[in-house]
């Protein structure tokens, strides 16, 4: 019996050192703050070098892409604020003028190289209702 008893003890100490490491693991990740341009500006750009989130949407005529179209330089905006971006690698189907956008990377003299570009999905992809009187034949 006192066998169990010291194996038992064994396996919980082996159990709680596991999940502290996880836990120190965990805490030690980091953590990407989302920011505003506008908080960016307001600071006078004090984010540099350290990752961030921001959104806002893509502004009108701003799009350039490199001759092989994986290298993109675009303009992102937040109400009255701008901010210069270069994004590095292939851009999702819906990144175009106007769009809404997701970007993180990091601020770099007054340039955010983002290296996580995602675009917010439009209504456009909801699915069309099919009214009864436009399909008398109750087909779907």
């Amino acid at each position: 019996m006192d066998n169990q008893r010291l194996k038992f003890v064994i396996l919980i100490i082996a159990v709680a050192v596991i999940t502290f490491g996880w836990i120190t693991v965990g805490v030690g990740s980091e953590e990407v703050p989302y920011v505003s341009i506008m908080e960016i500006v307001a600071n006078n750009y004090e984010f540099e070098q350290n990752r961030l989130r921001l959104g806002g949407l893509v502004e009108e005529g701003s799009i350039t892409y490199s001759t092989d179209r994986l290298n993109v330089d675009f303009v992102i905006a937040q109400e009255e604020h701008r901010l210069a971006v270069h994004y590095q690698g292939l851009t999702p189907d819906m990144f175009n003028d106007g769009a809404e956008v997701i970007i993180e990377g990091r601020l770099q003299d007054e340039v955010f190289i983002a290296d996580n570009l995602m675009t917010k999905c439009a209504s456009r992809y909801e699915a069309d209702i099919i009214k009864p009187e436009s399909n008398p034949q109750g087909e779907i």
